[in-house]
Formats: structure tokens, C-alpha cells, sequence
């Protein structure tokens, strides 16, 4: 089984410094904290979708995602199905909902619907999740390119993370969303080949359950059942409805974009896990030897995806796909910094220490955040890196813990009004000190105990006082005011004139999609068999077609313009 060789390095370090350069060129559109957290409404909804689907996953999703499906893939096929089925309420009317609100951050709400100190609490508190979470995605990257590329963990993660944090200081949400698309051009050939590949290899499709190890394709197992993957659907849903999934929704200029915004999504994620998780399930039915490049892993059976692309993939394709993997990661983690540098800025630094502060001034401080955070993060990586147990199992703890307490008052206080002021506080506070308790006294508790236990109770402490309590006083009026807003439509003049950053936003996605494709399509040139030949043709074209497409509709917007339609 071959290593990556030193093109496939060279083609990702070209790929990072084109992140970097994208971040340069899209800082124009940058002129104040409204433009850089949330990119002063004006975001294409097409390109919000796309940076919603690739903020969805990381390269947790070909380590962490990939072990799951190695031992257990009928849970990992229900489990990433349950993601697009957690949007469906945004399809309905969550996403309307926060295009409604007209928030800055999925914090800043918080203190017209409920108070300061509900705000705080949210912003201080998940300072220090956002900074563990992006430590796990960090890791999984680091996982991935360090068993590639044969290099030092640490080191892969300081390298990945300094990348990251570089285009999100320089470009904002703008950099963030626009690479988030040229992200998604690059992993989904690369990603559908690698599918084609899986069957072609495996040959006969029935080999997946005829030669498949006994129990394999079973759901209900000593680890997973029925309750664990309803708690993760609950979980889910809590999670594609607030942070960086609604940062995409607000983002947008209304709330027929942002409904938009929901439906790509979710397409995209129903097609996914066939795409994502089938070279993971073939690579044990195959079984391929996992011990050559599982050195120093915790967790062996996260390498199954990476194994498989390195024994089928040429050179070329290979550094492709690690591009790929490293965009997904890119994409998560810069839209952590992105969020968080918004809540610190706007919810806790002008908010409580500068309120006065200039919009220039917020830019800049959002930039020093976006450095400060970037650090934490690696730092975070690097101390995980040394923890038992592999990246699966450290996330789905975090997120059972946190995910429900925080966003039931989130994501609720959006639709249910009959809450007394503190309720949201109470609730969240709760799932706080149950969770840290949880934690802290190592006791056993599973991902489902997690979920329902410590949501639930925090749950009651929501919903219960109102049904007891009325609001009343200036919270009342408060609360009225703002449900009145919610149920005023936003109006195009709201989000100002959008033509300009729409036809920028197509001219730089597509010319910059349309170049890496004929890069691509160059590899045909390197001395390989036939075979690795038509791989990295292959890439290339459908990379070099999605940006032709781009382009054609950017011509077609600039015709409308033109004639004044």
C-alpha cells in the first residue's frame, strides 16, 4: 500500500495557499462587522446552502464517521440520514423564523428575547465548547493528512489550523461561505470517484451482505440501539437549528432565500451517506490491512477511508482527496471561528465593555478574536490528541451533554412565547451544572442517558413556569415587541442592494472552480498506468464542468442586468 507522494503534497499545499488567497480577494467585501459576521445579508442563497452542507460534516466524517461504518454501518447510514431529517422544521419554518429575527449571532437574540444576563451566560459558556469541538474536528483532520502524508500529528495539526485561521482573519463570513463552495466543488468528484471505485473493487454488490462478518449489518448491538439513534435525531435537530446553521439563514437576504438555504441542504444531506460512508463498509468487507498506517492511532478503525484511498487511488488523485478532506475540516472549523469571534465581539465586547464601538473598530477586533480563538482550538487538538477512546466517541459525548440544554432555549424561544424571563437561564444553567457534574465525577453514563436526562430535565425547567407563570412588567412588552417583529416579513430594503456581490460571488466561485479543474485535468500527464490516468481526467472534468456551469450563469446574470430586468 503506497504512501502519498510528493505531488499529492505539493497539490495540498497549493490548494492551502489558494484558500488563503481567496480570503485576500473576497476582503473587499468587508466594510464593517455586519459585513464580515454575517456578510450584511447579501449572501447568495445558493452559497449559503453549500456552506451549510459542508459545516455540517468535517473530516470527523471520513475518521470518526468512517470507523462507525466500519463496525457498524447500518447505524452510520441512519445516523447521517437523520440529519436531513432534522431539517425539516427548518424547511418548514425555522429558517424563516431566523431570518425574521435579524439577529447578528445566534447569541445576540437572545437578549431582546429574554435578557443581558440569558445572552452572557450563552456567550461565555460556549466559548469554551466551540473551542473542544473545534479541537475534535481539528484533530480528525490532523488524523487523516498525518496518516497520508506520514508526518507528525502535532505538528499536521498546528500546520491545518494556522491555514485555517489565516483566510477567516483576512476574508470573514465572505471567505468563509465562498471557500466553503469551492470546498464542495472539489470533495464531491472526489468523492463520487472514490464511491465508483468502492463498487468496481468490490465488484459484486451482493458481497456486502454475503461476505459481510456475522451481526455486521445489524442495528441493534451492545453499543447502538433504537433510543441511541432517536436521541441523536433530537440532538441533531437542536444542532442544525442554531450556531453556524443559523448564521447561514440570517445571512441571507430574506426568508424565501433562507427556506432556500434549508431545501439544498437538506438534499444534499440525504444523498450523502451513501457517497460519504460506502468506501469505509467496502474497505472492511475487502478486509484491507488497517496496521500499516494505524500507528499511534487510539482508534484503528478510523483509518478505513484513507486506507482505501490510498490503495486505489494514483498519485495526483490522492493529494486531490486530501484537499478534499482538508476543505471539509476548513470549512467547519472556520465557520467555528467565524461564529464565536462574532458572539465575543458583538455579545460580550460591545455589548457589556465598548458600546459605543464603531463599525471599523468591531472589524478589527473581530479579526484579533478570530486569531485568539485560532490558537485555543490548536492547543485543544493537541491535548486531545493524547486522550483514550477515538474522535467518534469524544464527540458524541460533548454533544450529548451540551447540544439539547443550549438549544432548547434557543431554538424554542423563537417559536414559544409563554416563558417568564429567566426561564431560558434556569433552563440552560441546569443542563450546565448536570452535565459538568456528569463529567467531572466520571461517571458512566451513555450518549442516550445524556441526551434525554440531561435535556429533559433542562427541558421542564423551560417549558414548565409558563405554564404557571405570566410575564409581565417591561418583559412583557418586550416579549410582545419582539413576536411582532417576528411576524413581519423582512423586506428586500432591509438587506440593500445585493447585484454587486452576487455576480462577484459567481465570477470568483466559478473561474477559481473552472482553474482547479484544468490544474486537475493536467495530472493526465504524470507517468501512470491507464487506469490512474482516467482517475485524475476524471476529477478534473467534472471539477472543470461545475465551473463552466458557474460561469454560464454568471453571463446570465450579467445579460439581466444589462437589460435592466
Amino acid at each position: 500500500m503506497r504512501m502519498a507522494t510528493g505531488i499529492d503534497l505539493y497539490i495540498v499545499v497549493i490548494y492551502m495557499v489558494l484558500m488563503v488567497v481567496i480570503g485576500i480577494i473576497v476582503s473587499r467585501f468587508n466594510k464593517s462587522d455586519s459585513d464580515f459576521f454575517k456578510s450584511g445579508n447579501k449572501m447568495p442563497w445558493w452559497l449559503s446552502g453549500l456552506s451549510f452542507f459542508m459545516t455540517s460534516f468535517s473530516v470527523y466524517t471520513f475518521t470518526g464517521a468512517a470507523g462507525l461504518a466500519y463496525r457498524a454501518p447500518s447505524v452510520a447510514l441512519v445516523l447521517y440520514l437523520c440529519n436531513a431529517v432534522a431539517l425539516v422544521p427548518a424547511v418548514l419554518f425555522l429558517a424563516a423564523k431566523w431570518r425574521r429575527s435579524r439577529a447578528m449571532t445566534s447569541m445576540s437574540y437572545l437578549s431582546e428575547r429574554y435578557d443581558v444576563p440569558t445572552n452572557q451566560l450563552y456567550s461565555w459558556s460556549h466559548l469554551g465548547v466551540a473551542v473542544v469541538q473545534g479541537g475534535v474536528q481539528l484533530l480528525a483532520l490532523g488524523k487523516f493528512i498525518s496518516v497520508a502524508m506520514g508526518t507528525p500529528l502535532g505538528l499536521t495539526i498546528l500546520v491545518c489550523g494556522i491555514v485555517i485561521a489565516v483566510y477567516c482573519l483576512i476574508g470573514g463570513l465572505w471567505a468563509v461561505v465562498i471557500t466553503d463552495s469551492l470546498q464542495f466543488m472539489v470533495l464531491f468528484p472526489c468523492a463520487l470517484v472514490v464511491l465508483f471505485l468502492s463498487f468496481h473493487e468490490l465488484g459484486d454488490v451482493g458481497r456486502l451482505v454475503s461476505q459481510a462478518p456475522p451481526d455486521f449489518w445489524k442495528i441493534e448491538t451492545q453499543e447502538f440501539d433504537w433510543w441511541y439513534i432517536l436521541a441523536y435525531l433530537v440532538m441533531i435537530f437542536f444542532a442544525m437549528s442554531s450556531g453556524a446553521p443559523a448564521q447561514r439563514f440570517f445571512s441571507v437576504k430574506d426568508e424565501k432565500e433562507a427556506k432556500k438555504v434549508a431545501i439544498l441542504s437538506m438534499v444534499l444531506l440525504l444523498i450523502a451517506p451513501l457517497i460519504w460512508l460506502t468506501p469505509p463498509i467496502v474497505t472492511r468487507i475487502l478486509d484491507l490491512d488497517l496496521s500499516s498506517v494505524t500507528t499511534g492511532l487510539n482508534a484503528p478503525q478510523e483509518a478505513a477511508y484513507v486506507v482505501f484511498c490510498m490503495k486505489f487511488l494514483p498519485a495526483g488523485a490522492m493529494g486531490i482527496m486530501l484537499s478534499a478532506m482538508l476543505a471539509a475540516t476548513m470549512s467547519s472549523i472556520s465557520s467555528t471561528f467565524n461564529v464565536y469571534a462574532a458572539v465575543i465581539t458583538e455579545d460580550i465586547i460591545k455589548q457589556v465593555f465598548w458600546k459605543n464601538a464603531k463599525a471599523g473598530t468591531l472589524l478589527l477586533i473581530g479579526r484579533v478574536v478570530t486569531v485568539v480563538l485560532a490558537v485555543l482550538v490548536i492547543a485543544a487538538a493537541i491535548m486531545q490528541s493524547r486522550i483514550d477512546g477515538g474522535v467518534f466517541e469524544i464527540m458524541m459525548t460533548i454533544s450529548g451533554i451540551v447540544v439539547v440544554p443550549a438549544g432548547v432555549p434557543i431554538v424554542m424561544g423563537l417559536l414559544v412565547k409563554r416563558t417568564p424571563r429567566w426561564a431560558a437561564l434556569a433552563s440552560y444553567g441546569t443542563g450546565l451544572v448536570i452535565g459538568a457534574a456528569v463529567l467531572l465525577l466520571g461517571k458512566d453514563i451513555s450518549f442516550t442517558q445524556e441526551v434525554f436526562w440531561v435535556g429533559g430535565l433542562s427541558s421542564l425547567v423551560y417549558f414548565i413556569p409558563g405554564l404557571i407563570i405570566k410575564a409581565r412588567g417591561n418583559y412583557k412588552v418586550a416579549l410582545d415587541k419582539f413576536f411582532v417583529k417576528m411576524e413581519t416579513a423582512v423586506s428586500r430594503s432591509e438587506s440593500g442592494e445585493s447585484d454587486r456581490t452576487d455576480r462577484s460571488s459567481l465570477k470568483i466561485t466559478g473561474w477559481t472552480t473552472a482553474g482547479m479543474g484544468l490544474a486537475i485535468m493536467a495530472l493526465f500527464m504524470l507517468d501512470l498506468d491507464l487506469k490512474g490516468k482516467l482517475i485524475n481526467l476524471s476529477i478534473g472534468f467534472m471539477i472543470f464542468l461545475v465551473g463552466v456551469l458557474l460561469l454560464l450563469a454568471t453571463a446570465h446574470l450579467d445579460k439581466k442586468t444589462n437589460n435592466g430586468i
